[in-house]
């Protein structure tokens, strides 16, 4: 017998129709669903506060896309959205790792993780949705700027993301990176800081036409300068002043807040492989049609999913919430 057979077999089992592993947007807007249906459900992560991404890297910054918001922030839509979810009386498991996801002999997913006390637990549940982004999110870091690890150890000169722009009140910024994420960045911090410079490796940024828009009136104002083809090679914070310094020249700033980008951690849910789903970097190919994966009464959503066409941000959450939850209605009320 194994081990999931012997737990779910041994214990008094509280058995949810679906368990959703993440609590971003889109495990949220799942969980919201399936109150809808009047499915029972769960919700585990790993983190203690829900929103995922939303609340842990970027609460202060714009949420563009979502229709009905407008110059809202990430925290705001994430505390919107949980005032939905929680007028139903789902479980919520936070600081709650999972360990490993099987299936026992009746076909019920029994999910093993550690709690916020770091015991050991079991949540049994007929369906599952995956709903965990990519993972653990690691900045990406350039290991060939000189003083940058050092520095970043020891103040907040360096910055990675922005949990709050009252940090950068009256202050001079150096933004690295010229893609989307440094764009609104930019945007976002020009309202508090006294200048922004956005220093960029490529002879253009890249982001969307309307986002550029902004950006230009904020450099006609003066508050913006960027700065193309400039490569960081040091950083320095020593008593007298903090340096950015490029192939061509030394900015004297406050922070300096790289937007490269950020890395997922390998090994999100483990036990997923076992079950029969291949991960691709993180990634799990689902069937459009419902967001099944490649295991049955498995379904993904989310950053996490992968069909074709997609396009990553907050609006296709959503859609595949829905219609993941619609498919486990549907099986529901077949198998009655």
């Amino acid at each position: 017998m194994s081990c999931a057979q012997d737990v779910s077999q041994n214990c008094c089992r509280d058995i949810f129709d679906v368990a959703i592993v993440g609590a971003g947007v889109a495990g949220l807007y799942s969980a919201y669903c399936c109150g809808l249906a009047d499915i029972k459900f769960c919700v585990l992560d790993s983190l203690m506060q829900i929103g995922g991404q939303c609340s842990a890297l970027y609460p202060s910054k714009k949420v563009y896309g979502v229709p009905g918001f407008v110059d809202s922030t990430a925290l705001n839509f994430v505390e919107k959205l949980s005032e939905q979810v929680f007028d139903f009386s789902g479980r919520f498991s936070l600081g709650s790792t999972v360990k490993n996801i099987s299936k026992d002999e009746s076909g019920v997913f029994v999910i093993e993780i550690k709690n916020s006390m770091n015991e050991l637990e079991y949540v049994f549940s007929r369906f599952l949705i995956v709903a965990t982004g990519i993972g653990d999110m690691r900045p990406n870091i350039v290991g060939s700027i000189a003083g940058l690890s050092e520095v970043a150890q020891c103040s907040d000169f360096v910055q990675y993301y922005h949990n709050n722009l009252n940090l950068y009140q009256s202050k001079t910024v150096v933004v690295a990176g010229g893609g989307d994420s440094a764009v609104d960045f930019a945007i976002d911090v020009a309202n508090f800081a006294q200048k922004v410079f956005i220093v960029h490796r490529r002879n253009k940024l890249t982001c969307e036409a309307f986002k550029m828009a902004i950006l230009h009136k904020l450099v006609d104002s003066g508050k913006v300068e960027i700065k193309l083809e400039e490569f960081i090679v040091a950083v320095d914070d020593n008593e007298i002043a903090c340096s950015v310094q490029t192939k061509s020249m030394i900015y004297y700033v406050d922070h300096i807040v790289f937007c490269y980008g950020f890395s997922a951690s390998s090994g999100i849910v483990d036990g997923l492989q076992n079950l029969g789903i291949q991960t691709d970097g993180n990634i799990i190919d689902v069937d459009l049609n419902d967001m099944g994966t490649a295991v049955e009464k498995c379904y993904a959503v989310g950053d996490v999913a992968r069909y074709a066409n997609k396009k990553k941000n907050i609006v296709p959450c959503f859609f595949e919430a829905d219609r993941a939850v619609r498919a486990i209605k549907t099986c529901m009320e077949r198998s009655q």
